[in-house]
């Protein structure tokens, strides 16, 4: 098998693995748990897993530049608490398929933002993708056509996930640049972790976690298949293929978890929904076009 087939299947096995987070979430939220405690779970599950893989096989990634850990706290910040509470709310109050579409605004806010900070141009291509996101987005919450409307606060925090998402990725990259990845994910798992203890709920998780210990099975499932696995397969998919073509590829999140919504939860599908489904997709073969013939042009 070739390094681009090779690593276009790890990166579709990563986002496959992000998109199936509802399933997740839904049965948490059932069990009484809120979108910061579900979050709590998660980030500490998955610092100390992230924590043991590296103590295991290489413990130098323990070492990180003191000057560098404010830029690493912010990403834990955004990363942990801001990014995990608004798209865990957006899937508990309005629908798996909704929300998943709605991050995958992240795009179009990466574009907007480097145009502000970096000045990057706006293209053709760019220009293209933002009105296809847009629309789409309208199509898929059900605005238009449809007789489920999410609730206005759901469609705003759908949003926001995609703008914090962005913002984690711009801050992401810039720490990566001074520190190994490996070093950067472990440390955003710990700091995110830290932030999300006031928000646990203390005795109250606790109480919950005793009377349905499965509480505890699923979310350390959910931390190992949708940050462990997703993220080991996405680093190692990088390391074969282009980022532009990893964003082409990554577009196996809205799919999944679209279906995910569709099959498992029994949400509704019309035309109009499929639509907007199609025009975030192309919006995202159209940005990462944009990237790869900038590459071409260096």
């Amino acid at each position: 098998m070739s390094d681009n087939r090779k690593g276009a299947l790890l990166v579709i096995a990563a986002g496959t693995c992000w998109g199936v987070t509802s399933i997740f979430i839904k049965y948490l939220s059932a069990a009484g748990l809120g979108e910061m405690q579900i979050s709590f779970l998660r980030q500490c599950f998955a610092a100390i897993t992230f924590a043991l893989i590296i103590l295991i096989s290489d413990r130098s990634k323990f070492r990180i530049r003191p000057k560098d850990l404010l830029l690493i706290m912010t990403v834990g910040l955004i990363n942990g608490v801001m990014f995990n509470f608004l798209y865990y709310y957006t899937i508990i109050h309005s629908r798996a398929s909704i929300a998943v579409v709605l991050l995958y605004t992240s795009p179009v806010f990466v574009m907007i933002l480097a145009r502000i900070f970096f000045k990057e141009r706006l293209t053709s291509y760019k220009i293209a993708a933002l009105v296809l996101t847009v629309v789409g987005c309208i199509f898929v919450t059900g605005v238009i056509g449809e007789g489920y409307t999410p609730p206005p606060a759901a469609i705003l925090t759908g949003v926001l996930t995609g703008l914090a998402f962005a913002l984690n990725n711009i801050l992401t990259s810039a720490a990566v640049k001074k520190n190994p990845p490996k070093t950067v994910t472990l440390y955003t798992l710990i700091f995110s972790f830290i932030f999300l203890i006031p928000f646990s709920g203390g005795s109250s998780l606790v109480a919950l976690c005793r009377s349905n210990p499965m509480i505890l099975l699923v979310a350390l499932l959910m931390s190992l298949v949708t940050c462990v696995m997703a993220q080991y397969f996405f680093s190692m998919g990088l390391d074969l293929i282009e980022s532009g073509k990893a964003a082409i590829y990554g577009a196996a999140e809205p799919v999944v978890g679209t279906l995910v919504g569709i099959l498992i939860f029994h949400e509704e599908s019309n035309f109009l929904k499929i639509a907007g489904i199609v025009m975030v997709i192309a919006a995202i073969l159209l940005i990462g076009k944009s990237n790869t013939e900038k590459r071409n042009d260096l």
